[in-house]
């Protein structure tokens, strides 16, 4: 099926639960440094971020292979009820813990958001026409990161960081209203079965991975004991996944994937994305916070311009695959920008004002819209259409494992910087004292890290042998 008008039947039915999934995804990101200073524990500043992450990358594969044998239509809802559930549950969190234990729920419910959307939209429309396309629905997932950011932090400035949880509810029952009047149904997938087993090895490895991660946190007393036995433990539940999805009949992570040059270096991009946005996303309110001390409201205003960049990039990047049929050559560009531009400021530090560092971050994050829409058309052109949601939820797992550790070690890299403890840390959050200049090195190491990942992702946008549709 092709053409404007059947994509855009479907297109508000996928594009609210899009923008719920990353709305809730994003929109804690300006509160947390309020939430520590009420909850505590700010060395756990980034768990209930990491958290929903973790959870909705272990599902994501599930709801793809379930919407495909089951409908994709049907599981979304399923998703949807799930993630309000989590989010109510969110609302009532006493502790950092259990703000992270309904995070889990949370983001168990959003898993399936993004892929079976996207398997939605490759069902409507033709190869040559998904590039533009892609770019809509890559403008309401970026869309969704930049007023996420903004509404946290407006939230929490007038009514308190837990009316953040209270959006969720309202936009699933819109979208629940929405998709009861979706008329596309996809073909039942002829592979049956849930690895279930798979995705407890994947659950384990990722868990493992973010923890061990964590415990590098203490700087230069980490638990040895702890990260030996969580590392010991990561390495088991990644070898026996891989031993057990050679041989079960229908794998979580579908092999084709694996087998498929062009679909396995596009989900390496998505993974470099997924670490850049939400590693970057997680440290500019830090940044923004501790060196000029501003409030929730005005970190979420500040970032607008920087994340709605990303929708701009996004969208130019879908309408030029669209014409010109070329695919990694856009993400290449932006990832070498993106580590050019991360780099510099990191190594220089410029003291340029709040309008400067929305000046130098808005060109930095426009970036970061080249990678999303070519991602997606590569992947859907690469794979078979009755297992699309199953393809698709691999690229989400991919971006989200990228950005949970983008998220988890970016505090890391900073807590383990010479000079500045979590202590130093909580107190310039807080706003209690200190002086913010022991935290320039701290910054610097964050942001050279994060132009790594970009160089990283450049190198494997150079590698993918699909160049155009």
């Amino acid at each position: 099926m092709s053409g404007r008008s059947p994509f855009f039947a479907i297109f508000p039915s996928i594009a609210l639960p899009i923008f719920i999934a990353l709305v809730d995804q994003s929109v804690i990101t300006t509160a947390m440094p309020f939430v520590a200073s009420e909850l505590g524990e700010v060395a756990r500043i980034t768990w209930p971020v990491t958290a929903y992450l973790v959870a909705a990358a272990v599902a994501a594969p599930i709801y793809g292979r379930l919407g495909d044998m089951y409908g994709r239509k049907r599981l979304m809802a399923v998703g949807l009820l799930i993630s309000t559930l989590g989010s109510i549950s969110c609302f009532m969190a006493g502790s950092m813990t259990m703000l992270t234990a309904t995070r889990v729920l949370q983001g168990l419910g959003a898993g399936g958001l993004m892929s079976l959307s996207s398997a939605l939209m490759g069902q409507a429309v033709g190869p040559r026409e998904r590039g533009k396309y892609q770019a809509y629905i890559a403008t309401v997932a970026v869309t969704a990161n930049s007023l996420g950011p903004v509404i946290g932090g407006f939230l929490t400035e007038h009514f308190g960081w837990r009316s953040i949880f209270l959006l969720n509810p309202i936009l699933v029952a819109l979208a629940l209203v929405l998709l009861m009047r979706l008329k596309l149904t996809n073909a039942p997938s002829e592979k049956k079965g849930i690895d279930l087993l798979g995705a407890v090895f994947l659950a384990i490895a990722f868990t493992s991975l973010v923890v061990a991660i964590d415990a590098l946190r203490h700087g230069d007393s980490p638990p040895v004991g702890r990260l030996a036995v969580v590392s010991t433990i990561l390495a088991l539940a990644v070898a026996a996944l891989v031993w057990w999805e050679r041989r079960v009949p229908t794998p979580l992570l579908p092999r084709q994937v694996f087998a498929n040059p062009s679909i396995r270096r596009s989900n390496a991009m998505a993974l470099c994305q997924g670490a850049l946005m939400l590693g970057l996303y997680a440290l500019l309110p830090v940044y923004l916070r501790v060196t000029l001390g501003i409030s929730a409201s005005e970190i979420g205003t500040a970032m607008v311009p920087m994340v709605g960049a990303t929708a701009i990039g996004a969208t130019i990047t879908g309408r030029m695959v669209s014409m010109t049929g070329w695919t990694t050559l856009f993400p290449g560009v932006g990832f070498s920008m993106l580590a050019a531009l991360l780099l510099l400021f990191g190594l220089l530090a410029p003291d340029l004002g709040r309008t400067g560092l929305a000046i130098w971050f808005t060109c930095t994050t426009i970036w970061l819209g080249t990678v999303m829409p070519t991602v997606q058309i590569i992947v859907l052109a690469e794979g078979e259409p009755q297992d699309f949601g199953a393809i698709t939820s691999v690229t989400q797992l991919s971006r989200s494992l990228g950005a949970a550790t983008g998220t988890a070690i970016v505090p890391v890299i900073m807590l383990l910087t010479p000079g500045l403890g979590a202590e130093t840390l909580q107190n310039l959050l807080d706003g209690a004292g200190g002086d913010p200049e022991v935290a320039k090195p701290a910054f610097r190491n964050a942001f050279v890290a994060l132009a790594l990942i970009a160089a990283l992702g450049a190198t494997f946008a150079a590698r993918v042998p699909r160049r155009s549709i």
